[in-house]
């Protein structure tokens, strides 16, 4: 999180965009996205890592859902 301004930002390594959605770390840690070290509970993450991680795991919610 920034200091001076209040908002938050991407907890993707290497991102500084403005966060979009949390997720909890370990729906994130099953995706191919790298968080920074600080990340315990939840991940925020801005638009298109957001995007990215749905993407990647769309599968996997689609099986999840069916029951399998």
């Amino acid at each position: 999180m920034a200091a001076d301004s209040g908002v938050k930002t991407c907890d993707v390594s290497g991102c500084s965009k403005e966060t979009e959605r949390s997720i909890s770390v370990k729906q994130v840690k099953g995706s191919n996205l790298t968080l920074k070290p600080e990340c315990v509970r939840s991940a925020h993450l801005c638009k298109d890592h957001y995007r990215e991680f749905k993407k990647e795991t769309k599968k996997d919610r689609k099986l999840e859902h069916l029951g399998y």
